[in-house]
């Protein structure tokens, strides 16, 4: 494989995570990448930020963004040059979702035996429901309270804390 397309296999030997066979270590990696992803949500601010992923085996941090100006396209390239892989055609932003989140009634939803266990803020733009209850039928109510495309749905099992019999768990 080219340098170009290498990407970096880490190895847990159960004990340590080893680095790559070229000589790559994984934490420097994140702590590079990590500094650039913060940059990123900083030059894209709350009007266009939408979530990111590191990509330690490629070096690069995937970005979602929506409609974010060329300007801000062209400042992230220039803080960090090759770094970024950019998607900015997320269909809602970061603080869309938590604002969406924050503003359901999850009590209302269990009488209505829609048993929301998990939600949260995809990073490519999408709120993630995740329901122990009939999928299709939560799918059914959310779409017709909120018709702008915002969900993907998941079977989701409750999620158990120690002293908590059940509690709902942002993702």
């Amino acid at each position: 494989m080219s340098e170009a397309t290498h990407e970096h296999a880490f190895v847990w030997d159960g004990q340590e995570l080893l680095p790559c066979a070229c000589g790559a270590d994984m934490m420097a990696i994140e702590s590079v990448l990590s500094a650039a992803a913060d940059d990123a949500r900083r030059a894209a601010g709350e009007a266009h930020y939408t979530g990111c992923r590191l990509r330690q085996e490629s070096e690069a941090v995937e970005l979602w963004m929506c409609d974010a100006p060329s300007q801000v396209l062209q400042e992230l390239e220039a803080i960090h040059p090759g770094v970024y892989v950019i998607h900015n055609d997320a269909p809602h932003t970061l603080s869309e979702l938590l604002k969406l989140m924050h503003s359901i009634d999850l009590s209302a939803l269990r009488s209505r035996a829609i048993e929301v266990n998990r939600i949260g803020p995809e990073t490519d733009g999408y709120l993630l429901i995740g329901v122990g209850t009939d999928v299709a039928i939560a799918q059914a109510w959310f779409e017709a309270e909120y018709p702008d495309d915002l969900f993907r749905f998941t079977a989701a099992e409750p999620v158990i804390h120690r002293g908590w019999p059940r509690c709902v768990e942002p993702v």
